[in-house]
């Protein structure tokens, strides 16, 4: 006779003849069952899990990846570690600075996450050493979750609203690190500021407002804000400012049409005539090996040794 079914146990759906102990057989098919149904259950979540790590540290749309990683197993979670330090020139001169690079994590990264340009950069350049940290508050667009933010993000579209205060604040924290390179005797036309995504951002705010010529700015996935009041902020010498901007053509958070408008409208608007602008095709919101290359020719350029 056939069994009706009954609820599940432990997720696996049973019926009343399966229950019943009519035979050590029955006992046993049962159990078999039941471990090999617990076995794929087990092995479906791990996949999903990873394919949901993989995923999100791939693809992280305006730093969704800090919310949805507090909530996985740390055994989930990706670390992040700064570069090994080198120690086989312990007895070598310290190299003399003559130049600065500042470059400036996105929404919801930190330091250490762009760091790696430190050691990639550092046998030409050994002047790319200063990343700085955004302070941590909370995002409106993440409802509201405190992460590291160099402004709050209140929307995706390019005519969404701005947080003006949170952008100038973080200008001047940029120019203070500017300030120091300065006091410590780098000339402000040997120091290049630049960033990722919100740290392109304000990147190019600072460009544009330093009250002293700097040698360039860096825009990786970056975007142009305060449209409105940047012709009244920006110094008399912004004109002759170097960008370098690149920019992914499947860049599903900062589109690629937003990145090529704030080009146009500094080239256009605000009569910038020294722009690089690179596009990588299929690039997504990320950095590629090439574009990277890219920004070490071009900064060698800038910066030549001295």
């Amino acid at each position: 006779m056939k069994g009706r079914r009954l609820e599940s146990v432990g997720g696996v759906g049973l019926t009343d003849t399966e229950l019943l102990p009519s035979s050590s057989t029955n006992i046993a098919i049962l159990g078999s069952r039941l471990r090999r149904r617990t076995l794929g259950l087990l092995t479906l979540s791990l996949f999903l899990a990873a394919l949901l790590y993989s995923t999100i540290t791939r693809y992280d749309p305006f730093a969704i990846q800090p919310l949805i990683l507090s909530r996985l197993p740390a055994r989930f979670r990706p670390s992040y570690k700064s570069p090994p330090t080198s120690h086989n020139n312990m007895s070598a001169a310290p190299v003399k600075r003559t130049a600065a690079v500042i470059f400036s994590h996105g929404l919801g990264d930190s330091s250490a996450g762009w760091s790696f340009l430190a050691q990639q950069l550092g046998s030409h350049m050994p002047w790319v050493d200063c990343f700085p940290d955004a302070p941590v508050q909370p995002v409106t667009l993440n409802m509201g979750a405190r992460m590291q933010s160099w402004f709050d993000i209140l929307g995706l579209r390019p005519d969404a609203p701005e947080d003006e205060k949170g952008l100038l604040e973080s200008v001047k924290t940029i120019q203070s690190l500017v300030e120091k390179q300065v006091q410590a005797g780098i000339p402000s036309e040997r120091i290049v500021v630049g960033g990722f995504s919100q740290g392109a951002a304000i990147s190019i705010l600072t460009g544009l407002m330093s009250p002293s010529p700097l040698a360039g700015v860096v825009c990786l996935s970056g975007f142009l804000t305060l449209k409105d009041k940047i012709k009244q902020l920006q110094t008399p010498h912004a004109s002759k400012l170097n960008v370098f901007w690149g920019h992914g053509t499947h860049d599903p958070v900062v589109q690629y049409q937003w990145g090529a408008k704030s080009v146009d409208f500094l080239k256009e608007d605000l009569g910038l005539t020294n722009v690089d602008f690179r596009s990588y095709p299929d690039l997504v919101h990320s950095a590629s090996p090439l574009e990277l290359r890219h920004l070490s020719e071009w900064l060698m350029a800038r910066l030549p040794n001295q």
